[in-house]
Parts: structure tokens; C-alpha cells; sequence
């Protein structure tokens, strides 16, 4: 009996050694050993509610499995600027990009005069007009009143979109300032000589992680010349007169 009780006892501080120690925040263990899963930064988007149904009910963090409420910050501000730098496609094409981004990153080094949310006013041909779909910035939405409208810019009309800068129409700048910039009225000026004005923003959904989270898809490069972006769009023109004329100073239609 002694024996037995001995084996017993034995066999329990062995069971309780190795069972599960309970859970805590941002840790899970089992009995494959210790086993630590980071909590989701707090910049990371949570699941959107079903309660969402436009814009209006849409933060301006967004919402979305693994997306980046930073990120999505800088693209539904919606206030215009009073003034701007000018700057070529050529100079936007050669602003410096990290290498990597990863998701819910802190965007300060990014940010500041000449970087990220400096206003900015750039001239090209409208090569592309496409509508967007749901993104976690606009809460998963599809109804075109409450997605992005992307134009693509060339300083040549034959330019291919490989050689394109990114500007970005924005449900939010519509609803409170332009509500007829729709996909609808804007595909009608594809191939014009436009001027855009807005801010400056690096699209960071579109540069690889150097560390994923748990699920999350490796990031993937766009057709494009850069990751920076005219985003959101303010104000745009259309030119009326000869690209020399609107170069100079005429012929700028504001729509």
C-alpha cells in the first residue's frame, strides 16, 4: 500500500507539472510546451461590426481582419490644405520608401515637412480611372458612394501605369466637400491633362513585412512606379487649353 501511495503521488506532481498553467492576456499554453502568442498591437483593426452600413458608421481608424488603423488614419483625413508644394510625378517617384512595413507600425518616421502629410499639388495625364473596392479603411464597404476612386498618373500619355503615381479620390472628401466626384463622372476625364492637389502618403499596405502577424499574407507591390501617394485628393482640375498654356498658369478648369 505504502508503494501504491508512493506511485501516486508521484504521478501527480508529474501530471501537475506538465498540465496547463491557465491563460493569460497575449498567452496561451498547452501541452506541447509553453507557447507564447503575441497580443495584436493595438494599431491592428478589430473585425467590423454589421452594424457598419456607409461611411457615416465607419471610423477613421476602419476596421478589418489585420488592418492597419495608422495607416488608415492618414487616408480618411478629409481637410484641405491652403496652400501646397508643387511637385513633378518625377520628384514623387524618387521620395525614399522603407524596404519593409510592418502592420500597426508607428508611421513617425514617415511623417513630417516633405514626408507623409505635407500638402502637395502635381500635374500628369489621367492615364487610369478605376473604381475600388471594400479596404479596411472604409470598413469592408463596396457601394461606390463609400469607396476610393484611383487614378493613375503619367507624365506621357503613352506612358505605361508601370511608370504611374497614385492619387486618390476618398469617400470622405466627397461626402463633406465633393459629393459629385463619383467613379461615374470621373472616368469621363481618363486621358486629360488634370492637377491634382492633396497630401503626401506612403501606402504601406503595399511594401512586404519584415514580420507578419499570426495569418497575416505577405503585402504585395502594386503596378506602379512608388508606394507614395496623392492621399487623399483635395482639389482637381482639368486642363482646357494645351499642356504648355495649363503649365503656365491657363486653361485650369476646377472641378
Amino acid at each position: 500500500m505504502k508503494r501504491a501511495a508512493f506511485l501516486f503521488a508521484t504521478l501527480s506532481i508529474l501530471v501537475l507539472t506538465f498540465l496547463p498553467v491557465g491563460r493569460s492576456a497575449g498567452h496561451s499554453f498547452g501541452f506541447t510546451g509553453h507557447v507564447r502568442i503575441a497580443p495584436l498591437p493595438p494599431a491592428v483593426t478589430p473585425p467590423c461590426d454589421e452594424s457598419i452600413d456607409s461611411i457615416d458608421s465607419c471610423s477613421n481608424t476602419g476596421c478589418g481582419e489585420l488592418g492597419d488603423a495608422l495607416l488608415n488614419q492618414s487616408k480618411n483625413r478629409f481637410d484641405a490644405p491652403a496652400s501646397a508644394t508643387n511637385l513633378t510625378l518625377d520628384q514623387i517617384r524618387a521620395l525614399h520608401e522603407p524596404l519593409h512595413w510592418d502592420t500597426g507600425q508607428s508611421r513617425t518616421t514617415i511623417q513630417g515637412p516633405g514626408k507623409e502629410g505635407s500638402p502637395v499639388a502635381v500635374s500628369g495625364f489621367l492615364l487610369r480611372v478605376k473604381p475600388e473596392g471594400g479596404e479596411s479603411c472604409n470598413c469592408g464597404l463596396t457601394h461606390r458612394v463609400d469607396t476610393d476612386v484611383h487614378f493613375a498618373l503619367v507624365s506621357d500619355p503613352e506612358d505605361g501605369e508601370e511608370t504611374s503615381v497614385t492619387a486618390e479620390v476618398t469617400p470622405r472628401v466627397r461626402k463633406h466637400s465633393h459629393h459629385d466626384w463619383l467613379f461615374k463622372n470621373l472616368n469621363d476625364f481618363e486621358g486629360d491633362y488634370v492637377r491634382v492637389r492633396g497630401f503626401l502618403m506612403l501606402d504601406t499596405k503595399h511594401i512586404a513585412q519584415a514580420h507578419k502577424l499570426p495569418g497575416e499574407r505577405t503585402n504585395h507591390n502594386l503596378t506602379r512606379a512608388t508606394n507614395w501617394e496623392i492621399h487623399p485628393v483635395t482639389q482637381l482640375w482639368r486642363c482646357t487649353k494645351s499642356r504648355k498654356a495649363c503649365d503656365n498658369g491657363k486653361g485650369w478648369e476646377e472641378l
